[in-house]
C-alpha cells in the first residue's frame, strides 16, 4: 500500500471513531431508572443499546444482549438473555417491556420466575426452625407490578417447589425438579410477595405426595401453611390408618376443601361426599413393594373366583389415584359418605 493511501485510510478510520463517538452513550437516565450500555445510539427519541443493557431502579437489576428505549413513551424493550433480579426472585425471558413511569413489567418468550421462600416450622421436640425451599413458575407470560409487589402469570402456568440446596449445579438442580413436593397447574396466577400468598384461577390443579386436588380456584397463604380450594373441590387424600401402617385413599368432594401441608391434614367444608378405599394388608408401603408381585396374582384370582361365586360385580378403583396397592371394594356396601355442613 502506499504512503498516500495509508494516510488516507487512517485519517478516514479516525474520523469514523470520532462519528461513532459522538453519537454512543453509555449511561442515561430514565425516570428513577438508570441505563447503560457498552454501545448506545440515540436518533429521534429513541435509544439504542447494542453492546449490552443494564438497567437499575430501586432494588430491581435488568440486564439484557441489547435493548429499546423510548424516551416518549418511556418504555424499556429487554431482547434475548433476558434477566431481572430482585430480592429473594430471578425472573428470565427472551423478551421484556418495562414501563418506567408505572413501575411495571411485562415478559413473555419462556419466561421463568424463581423465589426462595423461607418457612418457620417446629421439629419434633417443639424447636423452632427455618426450612427453605425454591419454588419455580413457569408460563406464557409474567406481568410485575412492582408498586404493588405483585406477578400476574397468564397462559399454561406451571409451579413447582423443591427443597433449596446451596451450590447445587445445574444438573444437580434438575434433577430436585423432577421429584417436587408441590406442583401445580393453572390458567393464571397471582403472587403477593408482601403477603406471600398466592391466587390460581381456572382449571386449578395441586399435586403433592400424599394429596391430587382440581377445583376453579385456590387460594395459598404461605405463612399460615394452608390452600383453600373452592368451586367443584375435589380431592383424593392419601393417609394412614391409625393403630397400624395401612395406607387408605379418601376421595372428596365438597363447596370447599382445605389443606395444610406441613401438616399433611385436610378439612372438607359444605356438601361434603367422602369416600374411602382402604388400602390391602395392613402393611407399610416398603412391605407391600417386596411382595407387589405375589398380590397382584393373588388379586387377579381372588376376583375371578368372587365374581363366580356370587355373581355380583366388582367396583373399579378410579383413575388418578395416588400410588398405591388398593384392595378393590365390592360394588354393593362398600361406599362411605358423610356430610359436614361446618368446618370444625
Amino acid at each position: 500500500m502506499k504512503k498516500n493511501s495509508l494516510s488516507t485510510y487512517l485519517l478516514t478510520l479516525l474520523l469514523l471513531l470520532d462519528l461513532t463517538s459522538a453519537f454512543a452513550l453509555t449511561s442515561i437516565t430514565a425516570g428513577d431508572m438508570e441505563i447503560t450500555s457498552n454501545l448506545m445510539t440515540f436518533h429521534n427519541q429513541v435509544y439504542v443499546a447494542r453492546g449490552g443493557l443494564k438497567a437499575i431502579q430501586k432494588d430491581s437489576v435488568l440486564t439484557a444482549d441489547r435493548g429499546i428505549y423510548d424516551r416518549d413513551l418511556e418504555i424499556v424493550k429487554a431482547i434475548d438473555n433476558v434477566k431481572v433480579v430482585q430480592p429473594g426472585s430471578v425472573l428470565t425471558s427472551d423478551y421484556l417491556e418495562a414501563y418506567v413511569k408505572e413501575d411495571r413489567i411485562l415478559a413473555r418468550g419462556n419466561p421463568r420466575l424463581v423465589r426462595i421462600v423461607e418457612r418457620e416450622s417446629n421439629d419434633e421436640s417443639g424447636e423452632a426452625s427455618v426450612k427453605k425451599t425454591r419454588v419455580i413458575l413457569t408460563c406464557n407470560e409474567v406481568e410485575g407490578f412492582n408498586r404493588e409487589n405483585r406477578f400476574l402469570a397468564k397462559g399454561n402456568v406451571h409451579v413447582i417447589e423443591v427443597p433449596y440446596r446451596e451450590g447445587e449445579t445445574e444438573e444437580e438442580a434438575l434433577e430436585n425438579e423432577a421429584s417436587p413436593i408441590l406442583d401445580i397447574k393453572c390458567e393464571s396466577l397471582e403472587l403477593f410477595s408482601e403477603e406471600d400468598k398466592a391466587i390460581a384461577r381456572n382449571n386449578v390443579e395441586i399435586i403433592t405426595e400424599t394429596l391430587r386436588a382440581t377445583g376453579d380456584k385456590t387460594i395459598y397463604l404461605d405463612r399460615e401453611n394452608r390452600m383453600i380450594i373452592v368451586g367443584h373441590a375435589h380431592a383424593f387424600q392419601t393417609s394412614t390408618e391409625k393403630g397400624s401402617n395401612a395406607e387408605q385413599v379418601s376421595e372428596l368432594y365438597a363447596n370447599k376443601i382445605i389443606y395444610y401441608p406441613e401438616e399433611d391434614r385436610t378439612i372438607a367444608v359444605g356438601d361434603v361426599h367422602a369416600t374411602v378405599y382402604p388400602a390391602s394388608g395392613g402393611k407399610s408401603k416398603k412391605d407391600k413393594d417386596k411382595d407387589k408381585k405375589k398380590k397382584k396374582k393373588k388379586k387377579k384370582k381372588e376376583e375371578k373366583s368372587e365374581v363366580a361365586e356370587s355373581g355380583s360385580t366388582i367396583e373399579e378403583i378410579p383413575e388418578g389415584l395416588p400410588a398405591g396397592d388398593y384392595t378393590q371394594i365390592p360394588a354393593e356396601g362398600s361406599v362411605i359418605e358423610a356430610t359436614i355442613d361446618e368446618e370444625p
